[in-house]
């Protein structure tokens, strides 16, 4: 009887000497964290599968996806909000803003899949961050696109005037098109450029974190050895 009731509490014991984190596809790999040294502190952002990953060169893989989502975040932010006082321009028709604001729906999806990742790190979420950084290579592209046409075929006047309310009352800021067109294209071709650099670290991050078939499959022995413990405990409790 002894026996009995100190098995079940020995097994207790041991469980929680394992860190198996389960993703959605079933694949149970265990992965222990790594302290690195960042800057002036280590950071627990790598693991046994991503430790040998960074990004730019210096940060561990983790923090770049991160920080990623972070500034994609914010660039969502500041793109929908500024096109959208940018109906108060007096200047410019109604509808070259409203135009933008719908060019900003892939990014401002991508920006969903980031925080569902932040709210849970699985192998579902991390899938959907290369379709978040190609979302905003397309919105960036095709709002480029449309304020070159706009600004070439539609907007007849030389100068190109930034501000909103009553031209009267309120400072406009003004510049001549041909350097507004030239600062667009720039940022545009910047924006491209980064967001493709994204699409590298995230998928790369992706694929680390599925581990190798090794691991895969001594996650899948693990199960089948330890099932094997409590059958020879049963036997000697019988005799």
């Amino acid at each position: 009887m002894m026996a009995d009731d100190m098995s079940p509490m020995m097994g207790e014991e041991e469980k929680p000497m394992e860190e198996v984190a389960v993703d959605e596809d079933g694949v149970s790999i265990a992965r222990e964290h790594e302290l690195t040294p960042c800057c002036c502190c280590l950071c627990a952002c790598s693991n046994e599968y991503t430790k040998d990953s960074s990004c730019c060169g210096c940060f561990p893989i983790k923090c770049g996806v991160i920080t990623i989502g972070a500034f994609t975040l914010l660039l969502t932010i500041y793109m929908v909000t500024m096109n959208f006082f940018l109906i108060l321009n007096d200047y410019i028709h109604w509808y070259f803003p409203v135009v933008i604001l719908i060019l900003l729906v892939p990014l401002c999806i991508g920006s969903s899949f980031f925080v569902v990742f932040f709210t849970k790190d699985t192998a579902a979420s991390r899938g959907k961050l290369f379709t978040a950084c190609m979302f905003g290579i397309i919105s960036t592209a095709l709002i480029a696109v449309w304020i070159v046409c706009y600004y070439v075929f539609i907007y007849k006047n030389d100068t190109v005037f930034t501000g909103q309310g009553d031209p009267q009352t309120n400072a406009y800021s003004k510049m001549s098109k041909k350097f507004y067109l030239f600062v667009v294209l720039a940022e545009t071709t910047a924006l491209c450029i980064a967001f493709s650099y994204f699409i590298c670290v995230t998928n790369r991050y992706a694929n680390n974190m599925k581990g190798t078939p090794d691991d895969a499959a001594k996650e899948e022995d693990k199960p089948a050895a330890e099932g094997e413990k409590p059958a020879e405990g049963e036997m000697m409790n019988e005799m």
